[in-house]
């Protein structure tokens, strides 16, 4: 469920993008090349979804749309930096499935075939407070990314030929036809440049995504009708999200291509805000299914890169109970578990300590109690200075992160 502080978030949001898309200034409506998609400055994890359109529109409205790093009260402070007097922050949403035991109408709990207690999964949705990298003191100039035409080229012609698309050239239009499913485009030579013919190959294999045997979305050949326009606003998103990550550019006479949807863009989105979300939603799994390829290479990259001397270099000591008591992270007798039951197991407390680099938190649970958790076995990296709930599943299974309510308010700016 969305709590009343969350619709009003969305709401707010809502309002934004329509007068942006408007006036031609939605983040998906200018272009990738001279900046960076919204990161976290610390964790260098990019947003996603709905958080990075948002964020994305602040950036502009701020005045520095090309630095796209973003950070949490708590992380500045932790670097030794500060939040400049007056800032604002800006909201992301976070969620979560939270499952609660199932019990029938006359409160009896509910069994499966197995005699198992069954559970009900419900979403939530939260708010968090992040500011930009322009709001704080102290912070490292922000340097620019070198872009390289020729290799975002290379990149864009990768990805369209990896993701297995029929793509045929000729004739004066490009489009994607459903009912053979393939792609035309012009030739590459009638385009006033490569990035207009990425940025127009790129948008159709958005909608190419769209076909029954991928993401199966909704579709119409009516060029009037909602359906088509909202498919329109699917495929400029994703291109967006695919454009941001991979450093190809989107132009101007590309977006201008695309501005006679504008006001049925406009007309959905205040009819139904939630048609926006579920765009975004849609957007991104488009840009996924996109970039799968391109995942899997960046993840062997990362993994080639370390040789054996590397990790022989980079090894560090043993995690033993005594280094996590010489942290102090609390005072008094405390008792340390370094290997926490996992299988079915839930933990609940603070965040006091992450370490990435050898993979382990630390979480407070009880007055005098630490647990140390490995971060290989956690579906993410839990947020440091939090109250969260660790559930852990069974062997094979990733442990599940949810923040605590009665955490919320420290994330006030």
């Amino acid at each position: 469920m969305i709590s009343s502080k969350a619709q009003e978030y969305r709401d707010e949001l809502v309002k934004k993008l329509c007068d942006a898309m408007e006036n031609g200034t939605a983040p998906w409506q200018r272009t990738w090349t001279d900046g960076d998609a919204p990161f976290n400055a610390i964790s260098g994890r990019a947003y996603h979804g709905i958080n990075a359109v948002n964020l994305a529109l602040q950036s502009q409205a701020l005045g520095h749309s090309e630095d796209g790093r973003w950070l949490t009260f708590d992380q500045a402070k932790e670097k030794g930096w500060h939040v400049k007097q007056g800032e604002k922050g800006t909201h992301v949403e976070f969620y979560k499935f939270e499952e609660k035991p199932k019990f029938d109408e006359s409160g009896s709990p509910v069994f499966d075939a197995d005699g198992k207690q069954k559970v009900e999964k419900n979403l939530i949705v939260k708010n968090y407070v992040v500011f930009h990298a322009s709001q704080i003191e102290g912070i490292e100039p922000y340097v620019p990314k070198a872009r390289n035409p020729i290799e975002d080229n290379e990149k864009a012609e990768r990805i369209l030929k990896e993701s297995g698309a029929e793509i045929r050239h000729g004739g004066n239009e490009a489009f994607y036809n459903r009912t053979n499913d393939y792609i035309q485009l012009p030739e590459k030579g009638q385009f006033k440049s490569q990035a207009d013919y990425y940025a127009s190959a790129l948008h159709e294999l958005g909608h190419w995504t769209g076909y029954s045997s991928r993401l199966n979305r909704p579709a119409s050949s009516d060029m009037k009708s909602e359906t088509y326009a909202k498919e329109e606003l699917v495929a400029e998103i994703s291109s967006m999200f695919v454009s941001a990550e991979t450093g190809i550019p989107q132009t101007k006479e590309h977006f201008e291509n695309h501005a006679a949807y504008v006001d049925y863009w406009v007309k959905a989105v205040k009819e139904d805000p939630n048609a926006l979300f579920r765009a975004v939603n849609q957007a991104q799994k488009a840009s996924e299914e996109i970039l799968k390829y391109e995942r899997v290479r960046e993840r062997e990259q990362v993994e080639t890169q370390i040789t054996p001397e590397d990790q022989a270099i980079d090894q560090k000591p043993a995690l033993t109970e005594q280094t996590i008591r010489d942290m102090k992270l609390i005072e008094g007798d405390t008792k340390v578990y370094l290997k926490p039951r996992v299988d079915g197991q839930q933990y609940k407390g603070k965040i006091l300590h992450v370490d990435e680099s050898q993979g382990y938190c630390v979480q407070q649970v009880g007055r005098q109690s630490l647990v140390v958790h490995k971060l290989e076995r956690m579906c993410e990296v839990p947020p440091l200075g939090e109250a969260v709930k660790i559930s852990y599943g069974t062997v094979d299974e990733k442990a599940k992160i949810s923040i605590q309510e009665d955490r919320h308010h420290g994330l006030r700016r």
